[in-house]
């Protein structure tokens, strides 16, 4: 992949696209790295108040079991919430319990306090059987909205998937999705390898965007050992124009798009909805005359 980057003299300026990291001198490893976003034009005329602005880079893996995984968690505790408080809520009028409806949010709360036995126990008037979908269901959905930091988000995301029934050739296709480049407003940007860095798959977080000044990046590691600086950042090499404009392009792209207000999308989707019934009365009031 040696296309992806350019070469340049150590002695070269820092300039944007270049790779920079952070060592822990204990280990040898990289602590932190990252990818200089600051525009070469503003660089080269002080514009950037000798400060340069950088884009976090994490290992592919890192990437998958954090940020990923916590996303999916939220999405698929919407998803799944519907069905279960339909369910639960079904049966607390058999029970004539004169509880309020549950919903997303009350369904968290309760399960801060109860576990998914006890809830179905008290909907229902009687324990669940270990094997219930009821059972299963819910408590994968108590995996989606757990804050319990003693377990990654990815074991809870697995563990979830797997009490929902989700076979484990879609987990991996799933994965295997949320890295490929499908269009719209990603907010990362994948990088099959890193120079002087082990290992393949590493990805650009678009959101996060850091500083650091000029006096702590150095050009090479070397530089920052001679300085006694083991720890301050250094540059590893620099991506092609080609990639680096490719990541600024999507960064630009993600952060240009203009939110609207949930009242506004909502009266589209009514627009939406009612240009479908007229389309389709019409079309049914043309075939009969």
């Amino acid at each position: 992949m040696t296309e992806m980057f350019v070469k340049i003299d150590d002695t070269e300026e820092i300039r944007q696209g270049d790779i920079i990291r952070k060592l822990n001198p204990k280990t040898g490893e990289a602590e932190r790295l990252g990818m200089v976003i600051t525009a070469d034009c503003d660089i080269a005329n002080k514009k950037a108040s000798e400060r340069y602005t950088w884009l976090e880079i994490v290992p592919m893996t890192t990437y998958i079991k954090g940020p990923w995984a916590e996303e999916q968690l939220r999405k698929l505790s919407k998803k799944r919430s519907n069905a279960i408080c339909d369910y639960l809520n079904a049966q607390i009028r058999k029970q004539q319990l004169g509880l309020a409806a549950l919903t997303h949010e009350s369904l968290r709360q309760w399960l801060r306090s109860n576990t998914a036995e006890g809830i179905l126990t008290s909907a229902t008037g009687k324990a669940p059987t270990p094997d219930s979908k009821s059972l299963r269901d819910l408590q994968g959905f108590a995996l989606t909205v757990n804050t319990d930091e003693t377990q990654s988000a990815f074991n809870r995301l697995k563990a979830a998937w797997t009490l929902f029934g989700v076979e484990e050739r879609t987990q991996r296709e799933s994965i295997r999705n949320a890295l490929k480049d499908d269009g719209g407003f990603p907010d990362y940007f994948v990088l099959p390898e890193l120079p002087r860095q082990p290992g393949f798959g590493y990805v650009v977080m678009l959101r996060s965007m850091r500083t650091i000044m000029a006096f702590d990046l150095y050009l090479t590691e070397q530089d920052a050992r001679i300085n006694d600086h083991p720890r301050a950042f250094h540059r590893l090499g620099r991506l092609s124009d080609g990639v680096r404009f490719s990541i600024t392009q999507k960064l630009a792209f993600l952060f240009s798009r203009i939110g609207m207000p949930t009242s506004f999308e909502s009266a589209c989707e009514t627009a939406a909805e009612l240009t479908v019934e007229e389309i389709f009365e019409n079309n049914t009031n043309e075939v009969r005359t």
